[in-house]
């Protein structure tokens, strides 16, 4: 007991002295230092300081950007491509006995907005209702999971519009499920 009690009492007898020197040094220390241009180095013979003192440089602008190809989604800008919309790779992947997860890579970003159940179908019938979509960050791939149990199943995409506006063709794709 008395152990405790005297470990106790120095500890917060140290915790006095931090506090007490970190009151007392701190002040002394700034009032030593001084703001004075003497305290730089001695410029270059022959070079004087601009009036005023130094100024810090200033960075160029960015370019002007052309605001023709700028949308604004979510208070971040994307820029819109003139080319085609296509799928570049789709993937299956079983989650559990009943949920899939299809992942749908195209070739530039695609607006969120213009993706619905309707846009894909599943054996020729709308996605169910309790499909959930996610996209990523670039804004090229969707993520779809939802209830199938078969291993194989027809997928297609319809009605998936990039920023741009351009509007994907009809794709229907076999979709073989890879284990995850």
């Amino acid at each position: 007991m008395t152990y405790n009690a005297s470990m106790k009492s120095l500890k917060t007898c140290f915790k006095h002295f931090l506090l007490f020197s970190f009151l007392v040094i701190v002040p002394c220390t700034t009032s030593f230092a001084e703001s004075d241009q003497e305290s730089f180095p001695p410029l270059p013979p022959g070079q004087n300081l601009p009036e005023g003192g130094f100024k810090r440089p200033q960075r160029p602008p960015f370019p002007p950007k052309d605001p023709d190809n700028i949308i604004n989604y979510r208070g971040s800008r994307t820029y819109t491509e003139n080319l085609p919309l296509e799928i570049i790779k789709t993937k299956v992947i079983r989650k559990d006995t009943n949920m899939v997860m299809v992942i749908v890579i195209f070739n530039q970003s695609i607006n969120p907005r213009s993706v619905h159940h309707d846009s894909i179908m599943v054996n020729n019938m709308r996605a169910p209702a309790g499909a959930r979509f996610s996209f990523n960050k670039k804004g090229d791939t969707i993520r779809i999971i939802f209830p199938v149990k078969e291993d194989s199943f027809k997928l297609k995409v319809q009605n998936v519009s990039s920023f741009n506006g351009a509007e994907i063709d009809p794709v229907e794709i076999l979709a073989r499920v890879e284990e995850e």
